[in-house]
């Protein structure tokens, strides 16, 4: 690639935004079109040497010392928004995260200090908060770097970078099969990750080749969601020996802060050099899973799982890990205690700071039943007869008192906008008795069994202190507008039926929940399945959910989550209905046969005015013959006429032969043969018929 090449990627890198010139002080990049300032004065001498130099000298560019080919765009911290685009930092506050250091000779620290969560960038707590929106300030990804095939690192961090990663950019987003480092953190991206980001079936070395090399990758501190696209599927994976060939120089992979839910894949037991696996505030469900720390135990240094909804007890297994310094599981769902193989550790000193060890396992996590600002060291108990936090390392600085059923009721009725639901007589008073409220039973002891609330309109998330209901048999909130993910607290009480169908629940089931017994029939013949508690996104079944076949003497059939292409299917869970169209037994989706039809539509009004132009054309000319022939045969016609009508006779007592009924229910089947037609039916005339065309929407 020529020197001129290399310029022209590179400076399209400003954009249209480019055309906005930064002030005269800044030292940055200049499109050979744009040698004034937004002043109108001219640029000084350092800008106009930035784009006259080679471009090894340009600011952020790093070039190998041998054959000057770019190897390294050192953009990050606000670099290329601020200085090449001029645009000016919104962000107040400091960010004390660490930043990997890029060299040119390929030195790359791979590390991560754990910032307290009163550092957390400002920009993070205002995503997080909902009230950060994008700006059609700032950029997107830009694109055009990929094109450049030597380069070893990427740095775009810290740059209101916005948008997604361009689809149609995945796998080629990166050409290059010598990159080792891409760093987009801490900017704006959104949605979710393409599947084929880290591979696919489709995706081979030549179209992903930084998949081989890739050391460092971090897109933490942004608004990606969805799944983690690393489930075993990638090109690079073997069947026979159940190994995925790509990603192994993989040492330092972070996707903390940022909105990803589903579980922790076993597949990240496979990235054989990982050592540092960030994952922290997040949504995930479900356990840590054993491949990291099983019989071929990970060389992780660093494992960041803070702030999810992680359930289950930790595995003291997890000692095995020969490397390991930092283990951080506090802020999550998980019950037990600390296993002591880990507490003899000596894990988290540096964030800790614990001096006095009065207890090494308050160093991972603090106890179930204490209070602790971040869930770890100082941990204060909470008393035995009024606190009460029943997971270890929860964030609560101090002591709360165990939440009464009247309480909780009323927790959940402020949470699902109770005065907004349809019905006035199920409005619930604040503080009134449980039993007392439309839609909660109660057994004998006055303990809440029942809420069955369907279709009045509940809106909002569905809170965790229901499982703390400890008599709930059935929750039926079914046709409702709950939102948010389904509570693995749900888990602890003694649920027979959960009823959710219809809702905006988004995620998946948590596993434990799908391992209850008794919900649902969930257990029974030894068959447990998250299908059994409510249908996964992008299915759908009449009841929202699975359901074996029941054993009453009667024939049943087994109830199963279908496929369904629907909108609303493809985004929650639960899902009762399917308005996709099925045309020849495909599976369309419903918006898609809408936009056929209006792509149709003109184009049969366009055939249909052909057509009568044509006839219409035709006729003329046929008239027009005819009246010369009229002309030369008037006089046969009078012969002819005789003739016809003897002939017309023939006809009528051929037709009062046939027995054709006018059924409203004959088809163009029935024509097939004269078997199917029924016969000694009252003799009508034959019936006029429009055709019928099947119903198919």
């Amino acid at each position: 690639m020529t020197e001129d090449e290399v310029k022209s990627i590179l400076l399209a890198l400003l954009g249209p935004i480019g055309s906005s010139l930064p002030p005269d002080d800044v030292i940055g990049w200049r499109h050979p079109a744009g040698i004034t300032g937004a002043s109108g004065a001219g640029v000084n001498d350092t800008t106009v040497d930035q784009y006259q130099q080679p471009v090894c000298s340009w600011t952020g560019i790093t070039c190998d010392p041998i054959d000057e080919s770019v190897i390294g765009l050192n953009l990050g911290n606000g670099f290329y928004i601020k200085t090449l685009l001029g645009l000016a930092d919104d962000v107040v506050g400091e960010d004390r995260t660490a930043r990997v250091l890029l060299q040119a000779d390929d030195v790359v620290i791979l590390n991560k200090t754990r910032c307290r969560e009163t550092t957390l960038p400002t920009e993070y707590n205002r995503r997080i908060s909902g009230v950060l929106s994008p700006s059609s300030l700032y950029p997107a990804f830009p694109s055009s770097l990929g094109q450049l095939q030597s380069l070893r690192f990427i740095n775009l961090s810290s740059n209101r970078l916005q948008g997604d990663i361009p689809k149609s950019k995945v796998p080629s987003l990166i050409e290059s099969d010598a990159l080792r480092v891409l760093d987009i953190s801490k900017n704006r991206f959104q949605g979710p990750l393409n599947e084929r980001l880290f591979g696919h079936p489709s995706v081979g070395p030549y179209t992903a080749p930084y998949l081989m090399s890739l050391v460092k990758f971090d897109i933490s501190h942004n608004g990606f969601n969805g799944t983690i696209p690393l489930d075993g599927t990638s090109g690079f994976y073997d069947a026979n020996t159940k190994r995925d060939e790509s990603l192994q120089n993989l040492h330092y992979f972070d996707l903390g802060n940022n909105l990803f839910t589903g579980t922790i894949s076993n597949n990240f037991g496979n990235l054989d050099a990982l050592q540092g696996l960030f994952l922290e505030h997040n949504r995930l469900v479900g356990t840590i899973p054993k491949s990291l720390f099983g019989s071929s135990p990970l060389p992780l240094v660093q494992l960041f799982l803070q702030q999810n909804s992680l359930s289950g007890t930790l595995n003291e297994d997890l000692a095995k890990l020969p490397n390991l310094k930092e283990l951080y599981v506090d802020g999550n769902k998980f019950t037990g205690s600390i296993p002591q193989s880990l507490c003899s550790s000596n894990l988290n000193t540096a964030f800790v700071n614990n001096t006095q060890h009065s207890s090494a396992c308050d160093d991972i996590s603090c106890p179930a039943n204490s209070a602790s600002r971040e869930g770890v060291y100082p941990c204060t108990p909470c008393p035995d007869d009024g606190g009460y936090h029943r997971y270890i390392g929860q964030h609560d600085s101090i002591c709360r008192e165990r939440m009464s059923e009247v309480e909780i009721l009323d927790l959940f009725y402020d949470s699902l906008n109770g005065d907004e639901w349809f019905n006035a007589s199920y409005f619930w008073t604040k503080g009134e008795h449980a039993c007392e409220r439309e839609g909660v039973e109660c057994n004998t002891e006055g303990r809440v069994t029942k809420i069955v609330l369907p279709s009045l309109g509940l809106r909002g998330p569905l809170i965790p202190q229901l499982g703390s209901l400890s008599e709930l048999q059935v929750l039926n909130l079914s046709n409702n507008q709950l939102t948010g993910f389904l509570p693995s607290d749900l888990r602890f009480p003694p649920l027979t039926t959960l009823d959710i169908r219809g809702s905006r629940l988004q995620g998946v089931v948590p596993p434990l929940l799908c391992l209850k017994d008794g919900i649902n029939g969930n257990g029974e013949s030894d068959s447990y399945a998250c299908e059994n508690i409510v249908c996964p996104t992008g299915t759908y079944s009449q009841i929202g959910r699975a359901a074996l076949p029941e054993n009453d003497g009667n024939v049943h059939v087994a109830i199963q989550c279908l496929p369904c292409y629907d909108d609303h299917a493809r985004f929650y869970m639960g899902s009762d209905h399917c308005t996709d169209v099925f045309i020849a037994g495909l599976q369309i989706r419903r918006s898609e046969v809408r936009q056929g039809l209006i792509i149709l539509i003109p184009l049969v009004l366009a055939m249909l005015i052909i057509i009568v132009f044509v006839k219409r054309r035709r006729k003329q000319q046929s008239s027009s013959a005819s009246s010369v022939d009229d002309m030369s045969h008037e006089d046969d016609d009078y012969e002819n006429e005789n003739v016809d009508d003897s002939d017309d006779i023939a006809l009528r007592a051929r037709l009062s032969s046939l027995s054709i009924e006018a059924d409203d229910d004959w088809t163009a089947a029935d024509s097939e043969g004269e078997d199917s037609r029924p016969m000694n039916r009252t003799q009508q005339p034959l019936p006029g018929r429009k055709a019928r065309s099947p119903y198919i929407i």
